[in-house]
């Protein structure tokens, strides 16, 4: 219950920074929202519910008033240095141009305050004149407007997240369309806006993608042979895929997956990959068909925090050199022949652990985790099966010493 509370309030962009720079951040915002009574009768309400969605401690709330009044000097040029990136100092902007908004009495104050702030940032001409712009296009709720402010930000050679953007005006609305993708050698795409894309993804050898962030809709595949992969806070929808997986790696060092939620939509597996590293944390994967959801065969995979459901032939695969290490997954309702959440044929040592698996189900054997030979070095322990079927070979061909397992 604790965790949800804070799922529901926790919508600040720096929310994942750590107590420290939150610290500096909120200080900052302090000066304008309690540095000045006529300001804290105006600002303290709002400035409370930027503390609360930005996850800052209490003991940190309570210092920023007693810092103001006798380390000002101090404070402020520690703030300056923590908030030194395009990114922090754009949100902080952006949180700043909230407060202003609801000035009336201590306007004279807050402008000031806002003036140097910007002059500290050494923002341009353009920077200035963005913010001002889409802070009256969010007041008046101008969706058109703010595009083109924005467009024409772009068009100066700057580029502002579109996290902070929808944080600045939430009804903000956006949405880029592409057909086939591809990605030169060199080359770093970042997808960090709501997309449609009509065709296929292809990172050739040296280039990156990055989708940081954004909703992407797509009729199509990700294909990469040594290329570089990343999803952070991604939502992934796969409309239409002609291929076997949505993705598909060769040849690739590390792929990296946090964070994410995707949905095949019934249209085929997931993810593929031969060679290298995966690692992936904090993710759903949902309605995978035809194929295993993951389908690994590189040399080590991490896999935590992460949810499937749904997974037609199965969750997860392993063979050849593969390690892997998987801890606090939970599997729902995922089924295949053999080992309807985990098959593994691989030659390397697997670990399960704090792991659930729910409603899955094998054809022959396995429905929990299936291990085609039993070896030292495959572990499972402190893991759950419910209602798995068939029952009694719920992880099968592992050395009784080796596992830890509880029916419900």
């Amino acid at each position: 219950k604790k965790r949800q509370s804070e799922l529901e309030y926790k919508s600040h962009p720096m929310s994942d920074k750590d107590e420290s720079f939150k610290y500096f951040y909120c200080y900052g915002l302090g000066v304008m929202a309690v540095g000045n009574l006529k300001a804290v009768t105006e600002l303290q309400s709002c400035f409370e519910a930027m503390l609360d969605s930005i996850c800052i401690s209490q003991k940190s709330r309570n210092n920023i008033i007693i810092d103001i009044n006798n380390y000002f000097d101090f404070r402020i040029a520690e703030f300056f240095k923590k908030i030194n990136s395009k990114e922090t100092q754009y949100c902080f902007m952006a949180d700043i141009y909230k407060l202003y908004r609801l000035s009336l009495w201590s306007q004279d104050y807050c402008k000031g305050i806002l003036g140097n702030y910007l002059k500290v940032f050494r923002f341009s001409d353009a920077e200035c004149s963005f913010f001002e712009k889409f802070n009256k296009a969010a007041q008046e709720k101008d969706v058109e407007a703010a595009v083109k402010c924005y467009r024409e930000f772009q068009n100066e050679g700057y580029d502002i997240s579109y996290k902070i953007l929808v944080y600045f005006f939430p009804e903000f609305d956006m949405k880029e369309h592409y057909n086939n993708i591809q990605i030169q050698p060199g080359q770093t795409v970042i997808l960090d806006k709501p997309v449609q894309i009509d065709g296929d993804i292809t990172i050739e050898r040296g280039g990156s993608l990055l989708i940081n962030g954004a909703d992407v809709t797509i009729k199509g595949s990700v294909k990469t042979a040594g290329g570089r992969v990343r999803l952070h806070e991604a939502r992934i929808k796969v409309e239409e895929c002609a291929e076997p997986y949505w993705m598909d790696f060769k040849e690739i060092a590390v792929a990296n997956i946090q964070n994410s939620f995707i949905d095949c939509g019934k249209n085929c597996g997931f993810l593929k990959q031969e060679a290298g590293r995966l690692i992936i944390t904090g993710s759903e994967i949902r309605n995978t068909a035809e194929e295993r959801a993951i389908n690994f065969n590189g040399l080590s995979f991490l896999i935590k925090n992460t949810a499937f459901y749904n997974n037609d032939s199965g969750a997860v695969a392993l063979s050849g050199p593969a390690k892997m290490v998987m801890s606090h997954c939970s599997f729902n309702d995922a089924s295949a022949d053999y080992g309807g959440a985990v098959q593994s044929e691989s030659i390397g040592s697997v670990k399960i652990e704090n792991c659930s698996f729910n409603r899955c189900r094998a054809a022959y054997l396995g429905p929990a985790v299936y291990f085609k030979y039993q070896k030292f070095g495959q572990f499972v322990s402190r893991c759950e099966c419910n209602r798995c079927v068939p029952p009694g070979t719920e992880i099968f061909n592992v050395y009784e010493d080796d596992f830890e397992l509880e029916m419900r």
